[in-house]
């Protein structure tokens, strides 16, 4: 059975066929419930749950892929890579319909940082915390704005350092959302803050990412900040910010990474 579904899923992906989708999520169902066409006494493996609802959002149709989550944690199946795309799953599924609703954007953030902290303890799922950062930046975007930001800054830290933790391998992602960590911080007036950050997140791009070094001087100047006096605490950030204002022209790029496959 599980191959019959397989192939639909397949099929619904290479063909982006509904109707192969429509298959396999019926098929699905009637294993859940025992009444499959098939010999009932057959093996049915919960990841198919997953599978069925990453492909059901890919193909806009969120309510199978809700129902196939719903499945998938009511078997209560083997701990495996699939309970965190089963939290990421949930996690698109429950992103905000507007930057206004902070109850729905705190929920939604709780589902990423679910599948995260599952995926940090083990080398093997550390794809799931780069394409959690990912989903997540996609998510949290309409929250950058005025009065919005101090929302952002507890769970993009913890994704920032989690990154460091796992040693992810795109240096430039890592220098992005460190950026964007340190512009929250000042559009959240915790100029303090945002200076002891500087004192990591410098050293960092200057070592990997140099082309993005400047920006960090050209985010606090912007803001008007003080380098000087906020940075009395920190000695070295003054020094550092202030030669790559020197020696390198400014860069502001974004990029959004496209999320990974298991390795």
């Amino acid at each position: 059975m599980d191959l019959f579904i397989t192939q639909e899923l397949a099929r619904a992906e290479s063909h982006q066929d509904a109707a192969a989708l429509q298959r396999a999520y019926e098929l699905i169902k009637s294993a859940n419930l025992g009444k499959s066409e098939f010999d009932p006494t057959e093996s049915f493996s919960p990841d198919l749950f997953v599978l069925c609802a990453e492909q059901a959002l890919k193909m806009g149709q969120p309510n199978v892929s809700e129902d196939c989550i719903q499945m998938y944690f009511k078997v209560k199946g083997p701990v495996t890579q699939f309970l965190g795309r089963a939290h990421l799953c949930r996690a698109q599924l429950c992103a905000p319909q507007s930057e206004k609703n902070v109850e729905e954007f705190e929920n939604c953030v709780t589902q990423y940082m679910k599948a995260i902290n599952f995926a940090k303890g083990e080398p093997r799922y550390y794809f799931l915390v780069f394409n959690a950062s990912v989903l997540y930046w996609q998510m949290v975007r309409p929250f950058l704005k005025p009065g919005c930001h101090h929302l952002v800054i507890p769970s993009l830290s913890q994704i920032v350092s989690v990154l460091n933790q796992t040693e992810e391998e795109d240096m430039e992602w890592r220098a992005e959302l460190m950026l964007e960590l340190l512009e929250c911080y000042l559009q959240a007036g915790r100029k303090e803050e945002a200076a002891k950050f500087c004192t990591t997140a410098a050293p960092f791009i200057k070592a990997n990412v140099p082309q993005k070094y400047q920006q960090i001087f050209s985010v606090m100047v912007s803001w008007h900040v003080s380098l000087r006096k906020i940075c009395s605490k920190y000695e070295n950030v003054y020094h550092i910010l202030k030669k790559a204002y020197g020696h390198l022209s400014h860069y502001n790029h974004q990029r959004f990474p496209s999320i990974r496959e298991e390795k």
